[in-house]
């Protein structure tokens, strides 16, 4: 989860953050298909060891999170972009 001091109002960093955090997710999930769900990091200190399928939850919620906060800044937008069609 993100330490409040860093998070910032905004449209344009609530969609960064959100691909940040699906980036994080992504990194989980392609280690423990590689590695599997129960392996874990063992160059990290054993306090911070956890296994991938806990890792992947915690990214997941973090996910999560990113996008409530993504939902939240764009319904605050005075005026949402329109879809614009794309032109041939």
């Amino acid at each position: 989860m993100t330490d409040p001091r860093y998070m910032r109002p905004g449209y344009d960093f609530a969609i960064g953050k959100l691909v940040e955090e699906l980036g994080e997710l992504q990194a989980a999930l392609g280690k423990t298909l590689r590695w599997g769900p129960e392996s874990y990091n063992p160059e990290l200190p054993a306090p911070d060891q956890e296994t991938n399928a806990a890792w992947v939850r915690r990214e997941i919620e973090d996910v999560r999170g990113a996008i409530c906060n993504y939902l939240s800044e764009d319904a605050r937008r005075a005026t949402p972009t329109p879809h614009k069609e794309r032109s041939e």
